[in-house]
């Protein structure tokens, strides 16, 4: 099971699940767009049209879309669109279930559209009105600012929370994992992480957020095709933009790294500085390693022998080499090495590892973490949750140990029980993995940040 494989594919289903509870009337009462296309929404769930019965409805295979039921007030429901309806056309084009939701995202918001659908075997036409994605309102605590920065040349939608409070304010920009997920969402709700920026947005923090290239509004992509040096730039430019915010403090601007986001932390953090880096579930090593021991703890959990992990940590040790470091196409090393075929084929699915083009992974292996680590100047505080079979604990304290071997005290590693991948309270991997991405949220972590940077707030250096 390769990491963040079960990560990618549940938090997608979270955040869809999240979109699907609010209603379409939610206004941000200070928030503005700033010309970046905001994306379109129908109000509905869907599922594919089972195969075998586009042939009854005389329809081309692949055609056809169930509708499952709609978002009450909704435009589908405004529509008359009903659970049960079959979408098989859209504006007299054939629909598919595949790229069905980035047709809809691109629709012009109040521009009608016309569905062509098959209800109870009869055929009608209907027309409907795409609405604009909500918007997160704020709070009687902040408001909420819709807005981009530009990278590689494209917008990068940005939501930034501010403090109702007048003055300067400290700043946590926050650097999302590794999956193509939209931020974009209300904090009062239960996206991810929602809750840690929740609690900074509540303790008068400037918080800023930025879509992946080529999800939500951002513009760029697709996501597979999204290089490591490309989306680091996408934080560089979002901190850039948050320390020239009138209020924010810029001697006290933080990063919060989750994932993969610890990976693009250092990155930025040795070019810009900051007051102090908080990192949950990330890499310290080079990826070969990392990647080793959590495929051997992964499979381990889920009740492969010892001689069987061993095998597939050889072979995947290999693959790895010739594609990450010596940047050979998995179709090379397939044809050089028929041995290693079958592991080519498991590691690298579609030629793809975890629906990255290797040019990522390439880059991620080349990074030297210790010597950008060596070179920051700010506060770090590493935490590991005892149940994050998706991380591995010896990153983190190596984090911390490099830190303070090259600015003595100013490393901090944490072990947080009870805490998975996405703070889920599971009391070990195990459980965790069993139950991924579900669980009550441990709420222990916001806690811990916000009193570590209370500390450093009143640290001279």
């Amino acid at each position: 099971m390769p990491p963040y494989s079960l990560a990618v594919r549940n938090a997608r289903h979270l955040v869809l699940a999240t979109l699907a509870a609010l209603t379409l009337s939610a206004a941000a009462d200070e928030a503005h767009a700033a010309g970046l296309h905001r994306r379109s929404t129908l109000g509905i769930a869907l599922s594919p049209a089972p195969a075998d019965s586009a042939d009854f409805f005389g329809l081309p295979a692949g055609t056809g879309i169930v509708l499952k039921g709609t978002v009450a007030g909704g435009a589908a429901d405004k529509a008359g669109l009903k659970a049960g309806d079959w979408l098989v056309t859209l504006d007299g084009r054939p629909l598919a279930f595949e790229g069905f939701t980035d047709r809809v995202a691109a629709m012009e918001a109040g521009r009608a559209v016309s569905f062509g659908v098959i209800r109870a075997g009869k055929r009608l036409t209907v027309s409907a009105k795409p609405v604009e994605r909500p918007r997160d309102p704020g709070t009687a605590l902040y408001s909420v600012v819709y807005d981009d920065v530009v990278s590689n040349g494209h917008r990068m939608r940005t939501l930034t929370t501010h403090p109702r409070k007048s003055g300067k304010h400290p700043a946590l920009l926050f650097i999302q994992g590794y999956s193509p997920v939209s931020y974009d969402y209300p904090l009062e709700g239960p996206g991810l992480d929602a809750p840690i920026l929740r609690a900074f947005a509540h303790a008068d923090f400037v918080t800023l957020r930025v879509d992946k290239p080529g999800v939500g509004d951002s513009e760029g992509g697709p996501f597979s095709e999204v290089d490591f040096v490309t989306e680091a730039d996408i934080y560089r430019q979002a901190l850039i933009a948050l320390r020239a915010m009138p209020d924010v403090d810029t001697s006290q601007v933080y990063l919060f790294g989750h994932s993969m986001g610890g990976a693009f932390g250092p990155v930025i953090a040795a070019e810009i500085p900051v007051r102090g880096i908080a990192l949950y579930g990330v890499v310290g090593r080079t990826w070969h390693e990392y990647f080793l021991d959590v495929m051997r703890y992964q499979n381990l959990l889920a009740g492969q022998s010892y001689g069987q992990i061993d095998e597939t940590v050889r072979q995947a040790s290999r693959v790895m080499e010739y594609v990450f470091q010596d940047q050979v196409s998995t179709a090379d090393v397939k044809r050089d090495h028929p041995e290693l075929a079958g592991t080519v084929d498991a590691v690298f699915p579609g030629g793809q590892f975890n629906g990255k083009t290797a040019r990522f992974w390439e880059q991620l292996e080349d990074m030297n973490f210790a010597a950008l680590w060596e070179r920051i100047d700010a506060h770090v505080l590493s935490v590991h949750g005892e149940s994050d079979y998706v991380s591995y604990a010896v990153d983190h304290q190596l984090i911390a140990d490099i830190v303070n071997r090259s600015h003595p005290g100013r490393g901090r590693y944490v072990s947080l029980p009870s805490s998975d991948h996405v703070f889920a309270n599971w009391p070990t991997g195990a459980e965790s993995m069993q139950h991924f991405p579900n669980g009550e949220t441990n709420t222990a972590f916001a806690t811990l940040v916000l009193g570590w940077i209370a500390e450093v707030m009143r640290q001279r250096g």
